[in-house]
């Protein structure tokens, strides 16, 4: 009996070091490795490219849920709040994002305001943007249900607060094409937990798209994307998505996420509402039930323009 109740803990440090295993080799982060994955990355680039920020005429309200792995417990769950609008007189335009994470026993929260500046560029607009912020960090240590560990065991729950620094730059030619690069946790802020010291990984992004029609569909409008996104010691991530709109009313298309997984979606506009649905197919050992990702958002109109100005396309930033 002895040998048994010394076993128990031993039983449970194991499956706490595979639980961050997992985490290690399917998530590519350990509690602020690399940041969220979206299915909709082009649909919400403010939030990892504050230079997108005010990007089109209207008050853009955005909100996302994605819920990863579906049926494994502790897989992460991810909410995205954001608003952001163009103010002429500060030749740019603000934004405020909201974003919550949380895998097994870790949390996080995080808000940023940004600001980007524009100015008339070659054939487009050429943006640049700041965002400052703070994320809240926190372990709930009673997820691992053990008693026998001083570190585990410790404490209920800890958090800390740490200061975050985004940038990028954004150029657009409207309805045509769009490219920008960005780095989130500019600055690597850190924090110390009883556990151990931790520490934002700083991340960099490479986006672009591309919008197209067919003489032989002339209702259809056609946007291909990429991203790629560079993490030290993280393999790189490559996404892919592109997406058919017809009739600008409603769209469907298909996304791809290097090794990892690929996902279809469906979409549609309704006056000033969008809503939109991804799923997402595991491509990795891992079994699950997939991943199901929300989008929903809200335009605002702040200025009504007669003439060749109209919105066209699938971009909802």
């Amino acid at each position: 009996m002895t040998d048994l109740k010394r076993t128990k803990p031993m039983i449970k440090r194991l499956e706490f070091s595979a639980f961050f295993i997992l985490l290690l080799v399917f998530t590519g982060k350990i509690y602020a490795q690399q940041e969220q994955s979206f299915a909709h990355f082009m649909f919400q680039p403010v939030v990892f490219n504050p230079a997108v920020v005010g990007n089109e005429s209207n008050i853009q309200l955005n909100s996302l849920i994605r819920q990863q792995w579906v049926g494994l417990k502790g897989a992460p769950e991810t909410y995205v709040f954001n608003i952001h609008a163009p103010i002429s007189f500060l030749a740019g335009g603000v934004g405020a994002t909201i974003i919550k994470d949380q895998i097994g026993p870790f949390n996080s929260t995080g808000l940023k305001i940004a600001y980007s500046y524009g100015i008339d560029f070659w054939q487009g607009n050429l943006k640049f943007g700041l965002s400052a912020g703070l994320i809240n960090k926190s372990i709930d240590y009673g997820y691992f249900n053990v008693q026998d560990d001083p570190i585990l065991a410790g404490s209920e729950n800890e958090s800390g607060m740490i200061f975050n620094l985004d940038a990028g730059i954004f150029y657009e030619v409207k309805d045509q094409y769009y490219f920008g690069i960005s780095s989130t946790q500019l600055n690597q802020g850190k924090m110390i937990l009883e556990a151990g010291s931790t520490s934002l990984k700083r991340n960099i992004y490479l986006h672009g798209g591309y919008y197209f029609e067919l003489r032989q569909i002339p209702k259809m409008l056609f946007h291909s994307s990429a991203m790629a996104v560079y993490t030290s010691a993280s393999p790189l991530q490559i996404n892919l998505g592109f997406v058919a709109e017809y009739n600008k009313k409603f769209w469907g298309g298909v996304t791809y996420k290097h090794q990892s997984a690929i996902g279809i979606m469906t979409g549609i506009f309704f006056k000033q509402f969008i809503a939109s649905y991804a799923y997402e197919i595991n491509l990795t050992p891992l079994k699950n039930g997939g991943s199901h990702e929300l989008m929903l958002g809200y335009r605002f109109i702040i200025e009504i323009e007669r003439g060749n100005k109209s919105y066209k396309n699938t971009r909802y930033l």
